[in-house]
């Protein structure tokens, strides 16, 4: 079910929505020099307006896939010049805050735009702070850590590069250093985002490397019969406006000592749930399938606790959620999604006070119970076909980061991010490497690769890392700061 992003339309209707900046905000500001974005506070100082502050990065990249697709041989080459703008205003009386990205494919001719933040909040009411728009939160650190858009949304046009999105909606925070008690409520929701999905000679088909279509083999009365598919969208306010609430609560400081988070929430589930209609032909051996992608609802609830002290940080997290099971009408299936559970357990610290050059590191675990899907027909019993099988990308898989400046050269920085992902339950890996030297404070030369595999192609061929596992890439380019 992964990749169902044909709603990128959807996109336009978060940007009326204004946004703030407030004690804590979430925007990640684009850092001129040093090894990524960062998170920057935004102290409401006094009660004046201030002039609007302005970041922004502009990226021009290369990239080149080592295997040919023999069925899309122009998707083994991009060219991809890529924006992103963070916007900042204080008022006397409101913060408004935004942070939006954008790209162009020219080797594709294709186009996407993502608002990833936009809100307005409140000033002058102390700790209390009362936002309206779309916003990040610290729901779960699980579910941030390794983005599963359980929480928040997540926009995944790439699978390697996913990003989460914040939630959409009215957000009530009484936030002091020792404690923090969070109210939300929408009336809306946007799902996750991947590549834009088309009908293409009788099967679904996406301009991406990251989009697994559903098989279009399908067993009709012990015959492999051959799937037609055709796409049959809804109003997309029909697939917007469901509403929901949550609340989350903390005790102790996350940034010394220990702490605890808590959240729980009825909300729609961010990734669309599809249910199809199918027509047999009985003069040939087709199968006629009309896909519908609709909203579902969950309980999901989470808890983290951790420990931090100076530069270690040291965290377990639990999470939980169950969906809502819904039946179709007459000889219609649908996906039903199982209630999963998913653990983790974290450590980050920073090897300063070690080595001559600032190096962080990160040790990350994931273990997922459930999570699988079913299509049901209208009675609640499994279907005989079912179109994807899993609802996260990985399930039992150990992860390590590392990243920082590991040298100088002429005076200047150079910088490398490296992660290594194994999963247990796959028995495959991720080899992320990627070096940018920063000539100038305002530019960065990039060059990186992403490197997939599995042990046994014949296992879990249905596993990300054995579909995609062909992905192995390597690019380059440069960034500018601003």
């Amino acid at each position: 079910m992964r990749g169902k992003s044909y709603l990128a339309a959807l996109l336009f209707s978060v940007v009326m929505i204004p946004k703030s900046k407030a004690q804590t905000t979430s925007l990640k500001l684009p850092q001129a020099e040093g090894v990524s974005s960062l998170q920057n506070p935004l102290e409401e100082s006094s009660s004046s307006s201030k002039p609007m502050q302005v970041y922004g990065q502009i990226r021009v990249e290369n990239m080149q896939y080592l295997t040919p697709i023999p069925e899309q041989p122009g998707l083994t080459y991009s060219q991809l010049l890529s924006a992103r703008l963070s916007l900042l205003k204080e008022t006397s009386i409101l913060d408004f805050a935004a942070d939006a990205s954008g790209g162009t494919f020219f080797s594709k001719g294709q186009s996407h735009t993502m608002v990833h933040e936009a809100y307005m909040s409140s000033r002058g009411l102390g700790n209390l702070k009362i936002s309206l728009g779309r916003k990040k939160k610290e729901w779960s650190e699980v579910d941030h850590r390794w983005n599963l858009g359980l929480w928040q949304p997540v926009y995944s046009i790439d699978a390697l590069r996913p990003e989460e999105e914040g939630l959409a909606g009215l957000f009530i925070d009484y936030n002091t250093q020792g404690w923090e008690i969070l109210a939300f409520g929408t009336t809306f929701n946007i799902p996750n985002m991947g590549p834009d999905i088309r009908e293409d000679n009788g099967g679904l088909a996406a301009d991406s490397r990251w989009y697994r279509p559903p098989s279009r083999d399908y067993d009709f009365n012990s015959n492999i019969n051959t799937i037609s598919y055709k796409l049959d969208i809804p109003d997309q306010l029909d697939l917007v406006k469901n509403g929901g609430g949550a609340m989350m609560g903390r005790i102790g400081n996350k940034e010394s000592g220990p702490w605890i988070v808590v959240s729980g929430g009825y909300l729609p589930v961010n990734e669309l749930i599809l249910k199809r209609a199918a027509y047999k032909n009985i003069s040939a051996d087709k199968v006629d399938v009309t896909v519908t992608p609709e909203v579902t609802y969950h309980r999901i609830g989470s808890m983290d606790l951790g420990y931090t002290f100076g530069s270690l940080k040291a965290s377990i997290s639990y999470l939980a959620d169950d969906p809502k099971e819904i039946r179709p009408d007459g000889d219609l299936s649908i996906q039903k999604l199982k209630p999963l559970q998913a653990y983790s357990a974290a450590i980050d610290f920073s090897m300063a006070n070690i080595l001559v050059r600032p190096i962080t590191v990160q040790f990350e675990y994931l273990k997922v119970v459930g999570g699988g899907i079913q299509d049901i027909t209208a009675n609640g019993t499994p279907d005989s076909f079912t179109m994807f099988d899993s609802r996260l990308k990985f399930t039992d898989a150990v992860q390590v980061k590392l990243e920082g400046q590991v040298a100088t050269f002429f005076r200047r920085p150079f910088v490398t991010r490296f992660k290594y992902l194994y999963d247990y339950d796959q028995r495959g890996s991720l080899l992320n490497t990627e070096f940018l030297y920063y000539p100038h404070q305002k530019w960065a030369v990039v060059a990186g690769a992403d490197v997939l595999g599995v042990q046994d192609e014949n296992y879990d061929k249905s596993g990300f890392l054995n579909e995609f596992r062909a992905n192995d890439r390597v690019y380059g380019g440069m960034t500018y700061v601003f």
